[in-house]
């Protein structure tokens, strides 16, 4: 199984995840297009998927290809199918997080000082790192 490489772009106030190389989970990325909506793109040629409006706010998100992580502005984390946009569950982390990323099937929820992991597909809690 060949690894994905991830690049972070801001364009024009936007967020947006690509994908270098070939994508193997999923031809999907997700990009935060303002504090409330988030879009869905085709990572091979940009095409609009649609759009994702979580309750709470957009603060960040993360996508695999897979999965869509977004973290609110209340700190809850909502977890959506890259494929449809379809929701799949949410997350309440403990503390304050100030950041969501997603690779290889794992949601990762950063703070100031910790790192929470969690199951993409049924957000259990997988364990935490202090740093």
């Amino acid at each position: 199984m060949k690894s994905k490489l991830w690049s972070w772009f801001l364009l024009r106030g936007f967020i947006a995840l690509f994908t270098t190389g070939s994508v193997l989970a999923g031809d999907v990325i997700a990009v935060m297009k303002s504090p409330t909506v988030v879009y869905r793109l085709k990572a091979s040629n940009g095409a609009f998927l649609g759009q994702i409006n979580p309750s709470g706010g957009v603060q960040s998100v993360g996508c695999d290809g897979e999965t869509i992580a977004v973290l609110s502005n209340s700190g809850t984390i909502s977890r959506y199918s890259a494929d449809t946009g379809a929701f799949l569950g949410q997350i309440q982390p403990s503390g304050r997080c100030t950041d969501v990323q997603v690779s290889g099937g794992v949601i990762i929820a950063r703070s100031a000082h910790t790192a929470s992991r969690y199951n993409c597909r049924t957000g259990a809690f997988l364990g935490q790192s202090q740093f």
